[in-house]
């Protein structure tokens, strides 16, 4: 798998393929995966906040509105997955050509599987690819699980490749702010 990958816990939920995705299937999870990715990048923006020590009062009101806004947004995304059984998360490698999670049962190698990849707490639905397991990596060790995703469309490439820069960046940082401590 390529150096830059998003490493965390999350569902993740396969099914086997039996014949590849039709095209109207694959435009369904195209738009429903731009949207999805669109919705982690925003809910997952950090603001930006000015060190003035004087807010105007606009800007002491965006933020208070800001903070009300993401509360709610919590809340439903609470409602709505107590209403979906969603599998227990699993440690999981993210790029934008593949996945490698953990699990002792998976996908037979080299068959064709749908993963649904729940990839943010706060938007309860699921990314959608398909893709062809491969055989197990040298030195990986028992216990994974590796699919080549079927080549993304050029939109959520991009944003696949957002979000994963974007939370490997946090993570070098979370291990930096770490180190310091």
């Amino acid at each position: 798998m390529a150096a830059l990958c998003y490493q965390d816990l999350i569902p993740v939920e396969w099914e086997p393929l039996r014949r590849p995705l039709d095209a109207g299937q694959r435009q369904r999870y195209q738009r429903d995966n731009v949207a999805l990715l669109q919705g982690v990048l925003l809910v997952d923006e950090q603001p930006v906040i000015e060190h003035d020590e004087e807010l105007s009062a606009l800007g002491q009101e965006l933020q208070r509105i800001d903070h009300k806004l993401n509360l709610v947004l919590e809340l439903l995304s609470q409602a709505l997955r107590s209403w979906r059984k969603l599998p227990d998360p699993v440690a999981v490698r993210i790029t934008s050509e593949g996945i490698r999670w953990e699990g002792e049962e998976g996908p037979p190698e080299g068959s064709s599987v749908l993963l649904k990849l729940y990839m943010s707490p706060i938007v309860p639905n699921p990314l959608m690819v398909d893709g062809t397991v491969l055989p197990p990596a040298a030195g990986a060790g028992g216990g994974w699980n590796e699919v080549r995703f079927t080549p993304l469309d050029t939109r959520i490439r991009d944003l696949l490749e957002k979000v994963v820069f974007r939370q490997h960046r946090r993570q070098i940082a979370r291990q930096r702010t770490r180190k310091q401590e």
